[in-house]
């Protein structure tokens, strides 16, 4: 999952890039409940398959308007009625049929129908009124995050609204720290990040989850005991669903589908009785 800034016309917009295969499931769920318009992107060839279907529920479940790129346009012999009545079907009416929703027609190849899609975009958030205070402490998301062996924990934050600078105190989830370094989705070092910008931090305790809120506060002892009301919280919340299988409830929770493969330790005086 990437998070990239472009630039135009005066105007910047960051593309959270979630993948188009059917695995990735939570991704795309995190993605919907991040971002302000959802582009769903229709390759023409192939037209509305199972994954698209999904992120168009990802999308409705959070309430996030869609705009349609109908990509690969400049392939013959495609029949966009097809595609349309499949798109009609997922509730998702073009407005060339009657409906609200905005089919772009593009083409990686040839560029064709970007500035349209881009202008549809600044239409849309001019619609919503999508505005954000840059003074004001950030906050956001955590979009991904790993362990790096030179640079310890890295975390690809999408900053909602706020101000990011380097040395400040960030809570995200279960981790907090001070913020070491900053790159913005060029990979270019930066010292302040501002809202709606991806960027990627070190200076984090530990590796947090995707999906993570971040906020940045004033004081490292303040995010300390934050972070550890957090750790102890998720760590209630997952005993909490544990379900203790017993012989007592076994057949039960075995058809109930709780229990796919049951591990055994056999504890014997020697090999035979093992066997």
């Amino acid at each position: 999952i990437g998070a990239y800034q472009v630039n135009f016309a005066g105007n910047s917009v960051t593309f959270l890039d979630t993948p188009g295969h059917e695995a990735f499931t939570a991704m795309r769920a995190r993605g919907a409940n991040m971002t302000d318009v959802v582009v769903l992107v229709v390759a023409a060839d192939d037209g509305v398959m199972p994954q698209t279907v999904e992120a168009i529920h990802h999308a409705k479940a959070a309430n996030v308007p869609i705009i349609v790129a109908l990509n690969k346009i400049d392939l013959p012999g495609f029949d966009i009625n097809r595609i349309y009545a499949e798109l009609v079907s997922n509730e998702l009416t073009p407005t060339e049929w009657g409906g609200t929703t905005e089919v772009v027609k593009t083409s990686a190849i040839t560029g064709q129908g970007i500035d349209d899609l881009l202008e549809h975009l600044t239409y849309v958030s001019e619609l919503l009124e999508l505005k954000a205070d840059d003074t004001v402490p950030a906050a956001g998301w955590v979009v991904e995050a790993k362990m790096s062996v030179q640079k310890g924990p890295v975390a690809t934050l999408l900053v909602k609204e706020g101000q990011i600078n380097k040395g400040d105190v960030l809570l995200a989830g279960n981790t907090y720290g001070r913020v070491k370094n900053i790159k913005n989705s060029f990979g270019k070092s930066i010292k302040t990040a501002t809202s709606s910008m991806p960027v990627e931090v070190t200076g984090l305790s530990a590796v947090p989850q995707a999906g993570d809120r971040f906020y940045i506060l004033e004081d490292i002892n303040q995010a300390k005991n934050a972070a550890e009301q957090n750790q102890t919280r998720n760590r209630e919340n997952a005993l909490a669903k544990r379900t203790q299988v017993t012989l007592d409830n076994l057949f039960s929770q075995i058809e109930a589908g709780n229990v796919k493969e049951l591990n055994i330790i056999l504890r014997a005086d020697v090999q035979g009785s093992v066997d």
